[in-house]
């Protein structure tokens, strides 16, 4: 099956695909806008992964001051071109030291990334830079979600958060760790943007996590038989994003 790259111009170009047949964003926003809201214009926030700037936007529309790390050099030029006044970092959220402590901070669908078993060390590294009222917001797609059951089929493990973060929620009382969900689509209008969205999905997962990883023409049959309608023209899939909303506990001692 062709894969791609994640530091080449069709992973971006495959993103930019998934970011205008999503229909999460307005009710991500919704969520974060009231989140937000609750700071004064002063405040720093950070964006973790901050991809082409999407949320790193919605960010400047309420904060002075907003830090955004991107690791990938295509997107970390969109980021810069599109939002001059983010301040932009090259690194991780393991190399990237923000230069003060943020009130807010996102994990936007950045740890497909990650391997699974570092996500509850990233998210306390990311918590670690808090502020004593501040809140960070790790999302993922909905276990149950289309494109997990895509990975489950050909043998790689679907993304889940709660079993991710058990761990961390387990041994890190400093912090409180909650959960919501928003709902989430992918809807398009052409079957190559369907097969460019399910083809960035499955390459979240290394080729090598795959028990049976489908050559080219099974990866096609099954986008088209489970994501693709021809009778109306249109493809996709619904799905949940779980949010987890991480603060410091003030009750900790």
């Amino acid at each position: 099956m062709q894969r791609f790259d994640w530091n080449t111009p069709e992973y971006a170009e495959a993103f930019a695909t998934l970011l205008s047949c999503s229909g999460e964003r307005v009710h991500l926003h919704k969520l974060l806008r009231a989140l937000v809201s609750n700071y004064p214009k002063d405040a720093h926030a950070i964006d973790w992964g901050a991809g082409g700037g999407d949320l790193t936007g919605l960010l400047l529309e309420y904060f002075q001051t907003v830090y955004a790390v991107e690791p990938n050099p295509e997107m970390r030029a969109q980021l810069s071109s599109k939002h001059p006044a983010a301040r932009v970092f090259d690194g991780t959220i393991a190399s990237t030291v923000p230069p003060a402590r943020v009130d807010v901070g996102l994990i936007s669908h950045v740890f497909y990334h990650v391997p699974d078993h570092k996500w509850g060390a990233y998210t306390v590294r990311a918590a670690n830079h808090l502020t004593a009222h501040g809140v960070l917001v790790v999302a993922l797609k909905d276990p149950d979600s289309g494109c997990n059951r895509m990975l489950e089929h050909f043998g790689a493990q679907r993304f889940d958060l709660y079993r991710g973060l058990a761990r961390v929620i387990r041994i890190h009382p400093e912090f409180d760790f909650s959960f919501t969900r928003v709902p989430g689509s992918v809807v398009t209008d052409s079957f190559e943007d369907t097969l460019r969205i399910a083809r960035f999905m499955m390459c979240d997962r290394d080729a090598d996590a795959f028990s049976r990883e489908p050559d080219e023409a099974q990866f096609q049959s099954y986008v088209r038989e489970q994501f693709w309608n021809a009778h109306t023209g249109t493809g996709g899939w619904r799905y949940d994003v779980v949010l987890c909303l991480v603060r410091r506990n003030d009750h900790f001692q």
